[in-house]
């Protein structure tokens, strides 16, 4: 299976964005790209997995999907893994060095 890099670049609080909970991008095999991955509020499942797509005269098109189910399921999975982890930092911000009660060293805040 490709290699996946996940990054969640926003997110937003329930009930904000019309059920929109944050946007994600991510980089396959460290060649191809796919922004505007959004993860969204609804459906019976709970939280979901949106491609990025357009309008066009038909309706709303995808721009990129997954061609095998197992990738897809795994790209979902790993976008769904990176949320929660974003979830996790978000509402507990401190370091593992700041929970051992050692200083940052500057080198360390300048990278944040």
């Amino acid at each position: 299976m490709p290699t996946l890099d996940i990054r969640i670049n926003s997110m937003y609080p329930p009930g904000q964005q019309g059920g929109t909970r944050a946007y994600a991008s991510a980089t396959i095999d460290g060649c191809f790209a796919v922004r505007g991955i959004k993860i969204v509020e609804g459906g019976r499942d709970g939280l979901f997995v949106s491609m990025p797509s357009r309008k066009t005269v038909d309706g709303y098109k995808e721009i990129c999907f997954p061609v095998t189910a197992e990738f897809r399921d795994q790209l979902h999975r790993a976008v769904m893994d990176a949320y929660q982890q974003a979830i996790s930092m978000a509402q507990n911000p401190q370091t593992p060095q700041q929970e051992q009660g050692e200083p940052q060293t500057g080198q360390q805040m300048a990278g944040m």
